[in-house]
């Protein structure tokens, strides 16, 4: 009998919805509009394709359901606070998390696909293609001054404004950048790169297994590119989720993975021992040549970076959840919610404006604690419960190389606590995609209680519940630093510990004035620079500063080699927004005083020379007043006693 007119609609609909879906996972790594049609196109295909399709659906219907569910709250919380929006249908449809839920339509189509058979070397063919165009792309960004995808979009040629890319330091006489493929940023490609590490991992254990060197050396030489671009992307919260993920596949399958992994032998043993000196040669050549991987790794002990400034997102992200911890706060509403926090931290401290001003505050980078804001904490858990079936899906698939990428798809619960994902669209909908797959490729084994899903998401979620709890329990006053720049990361360190900190603080200020601190002569002689203050006063819009600007430095009497003079350059730095923070700006010195020290308190006092805008909108037209400083006076033949700083509250010395 031949098929009807609408028969062979349904089957080309069901086609074109599976094609769309493998030109979607080509594209993602090329371009987000082009992915974005795809993933639309294939998701509309699928809505005529046959019914079978539908009746398939119903199995994937429980995970989808966490997920929707997280997202309805959100909306749900929005129409609550329907009358505090000054446009509602603008800012949902724009901001809103919940304005996201389309992208995870592709789950549930996703897995139907990869439910079938047929479908599955396909899919896992252009898995291997999206991946090579990922690591690629990664790669030509490397040595790329310019940021790829609006340099390929110009015709090759840089727009005026374009923003360029953060530079990483050279390379074997070779200018080098962060890595971020054809991405806006380096953030969103590392969370793509992240899905396929684990898993070409996993494979090149197979194939060693299996003694197929040929592949081994080749997938060796992928992992080892792979982890070069992802070490060199600087996410370091996709660095953590990569390891806890791979960590949990490997525990969570150590009966299967004992039986993949070679024996061992001399021979083999030593190979593996020259292997891992070779990487740590690799890996420290590297770093000793990369001030950006250097500083990165001695940020991840500092709670005040310019970088990564969760602390200040956290003290203004957990009032919100605990003003609303039902209904949330309304989708789309972070920033403007969290600024309200933000105001009352200034009030107390008004040097804190400026940082607080290029905190990111868009969303609380972190999945779980944005949904608990915006949607309550329902939203948030519904999460938890999506994660919870990944897990368990993860753990119950098998070592398969049909499986690449998929496993490594779990590092966004991890990552996630660091960075929001999953409000990332170039990041979660091929996560969505990715998922899907992965559930369609693995029939439910077990629908059992699993006791490792369980566990690893309390241990890592408790882990970093408990370290937040720690560091935000040091207040503000501490946890504020002002920016020291130094001959050496080490020396910039000391003088932190010489600057005191806001007046409130009494106990800690106590304790820093009778340390002792010691560096070198030539280390003692050295200028070193100090953030100051703004030329403007808080509120918005700002007025010109009218008090003198001063600090004090102190000498105590019973030091053996203080410096007994200062030389101190006042000089103009430009406000800059956190995207340029670490870049040199413009700036120009305003005058030079010298200073005899002596025991005890001395004070250092500057006027303005400038003639400024007397009310301007921050951060236009307002400029730094910071300081360079340089001590002498001491004998060069014994270490220099380092002096004590004092700014006061807002380089507002006053002698007591």
């Amino acid at each position: 009998m031949k098929p009807s007119f609408f028969s062979q609609i349904s089957e080309t609909s069901g086609k074109i919805s599976l094609h769309s879906l493998l030109l979607f996972l080509v594209a993602f790594p090329l371009s987000v509009s082009a992915s974005q049609i795809l993933a639309g196109l294939s998701i509309f295909c699928f809505i005529f394709s046959p019914k079978e399709n539908f009746q398939k659906i119903r199995s994937y219907l429980l995970p989808w359901g966490f997920i929707l569910g997280a997202y309805a709250l959100v909306f749900i919380s929005s129409l609550v606070h329907f009358e505090e929006y000054s446009n509602f249908w603008k800012t949902f449809t724009r901001q809103s998390e919940a304005g996201d839920f389309w992208l995870s339509i592709l789950f549930p189509i996703a897995a139907v696909h990869s439910s079938d058979e047929k479908n599955r070397s396909l899919i896992y063919k252009y898995l291997w293609i999206s991946f090579l165009l990922v690591l690629i792309s990664g790669i030509a960004s490397v040595f790329s001054e310019y940021r790829l995808g609006k340099f390929i979009s110009n015709g090759f040629t840089p727009a005026p404004g374009d923003r360029r890319q953060h530079p990483a330091g050279p390379l074997f006489g070779l200018d080098t950048y962060l890595p971020i493929g054809l991405m806006n940023t380096h953030l969103t490609y590392g969370g793509l790169i992240s899905f396929y590490i684990p898993g070409i991992a996993l494979l090149t254990l197979r194939k060693l297994k299996e003694k197929d060197l040929k592949r081994t050396v080749g997938f060796g030489i992928l992992l080892l590119l792979s982890l070069w671009v992802f070490l060199l992307n600087q996410s370091k919260s996709a660095w953590l989720g990569v390891f806890a993920v791979t960590v949990y596949f490997i525990l969570s399958k150590w009966k299967d993975f004992s039986g993949k992994l070679p024996r061992f032998t001399l021979a083999r043993i030593s190979i593996v021992i020259l292997l891992l000196i070779t990487l740590a040669g690799t890996v420290r050549f590297f770093y000793q040549r990369n001030w950006l991987l250097q500083r990165t790794l001695a940020q991840l002990t500092e709670i005040q970076t310019p970088e990564n400034q969760r602390y200040w997102i956290y003290k203004l992200s957990l009032p919100l959840l605990a003003k609303n911890p039902i209904l949330g706060t309304g989708g789309g509403r972070f920033k403007e919610t969290s600024s309200d926090i933000s105001k009352s931290f200034i009030e107390k401290n008004e040097q804190l404006w400026y940082e607080l001003y290029i905190t990111p505050n868009k969303h609380a980078h972190n999945d779980i604690l944005e949904f608990a804001i915006v949607g309550g904490w329902f939203s948030g858990i519904l999460w938890i419960g999506f994660f919870y079936l990944l897990f368990r899906k993860i753990a119950n698939s098998s070592l398969e190389e049909g499986n690449f990428p998929l496993v490594g798809v779990g590092f966004i619960w991890v990552a996630g606590f660091f960075q929001c994902y999953l409000l990332d669209d170039e990041v979660a909908l091929p996560f969505f995609a990715l998922a899907g797959l992965l559930w369609g490729r693995e029939k439910e084994t077990s629908s059992k209680f699993s006791t490792a899903s369980t566990i690893f998401l309390s241990f890592t979620l408790l882990l970093n519940t408990s370290f937040w709890i720690w560091r935000l329990s040091i207040p503000a006053e501490l946890a504020y630093g002002r920016q020291v720049f130094a001959s050496s990361s080490q020396v910039a360190k000391k003088i932190e510990r010489r600057i005191l900190p806001f007046r409130n603080q009494t106990s800690e200020r106590e304790k820093r004035i009778s340390e002792n601190i010691i560096v070198s002569a030539s280390e003692g002689n050295s200028e070193f620079s100090l953030e100051g203050c703004l030329t403007h006063r808080y509120p918005n819009p700002a007025k010109l500063r009218e008090e003198d600007y001063s600090l004090g430095i102190y000498i105590s009497p019973t030091w053996e080699n203080p410096p007994t003079k200062v030389s101190v350059t006042v000089f103009s730095e430009e406000s800059f927004d956190e995207d340029k923070l670490y870049w040199s700006h413009r700036k120009y010195d305003l005058g030079t005083k010298e200073l005899d020290l002596k025991p005890g308190w001395n004070s250092f006092i500057w006027k303005e020379t400038m003639e400024l805008s007397k009310i301007t909108i921050f951060p236009d037209i307002v400029f730094f007043r910071s300081f360079k400083i340089r001590f002498g006076g001491f004998s060069p033949e014994k270490q220099m006693d380092l002096p004590v700083l004092d700014l006061g509250d807002l380089c507002d010395f006053k002698l007591k």
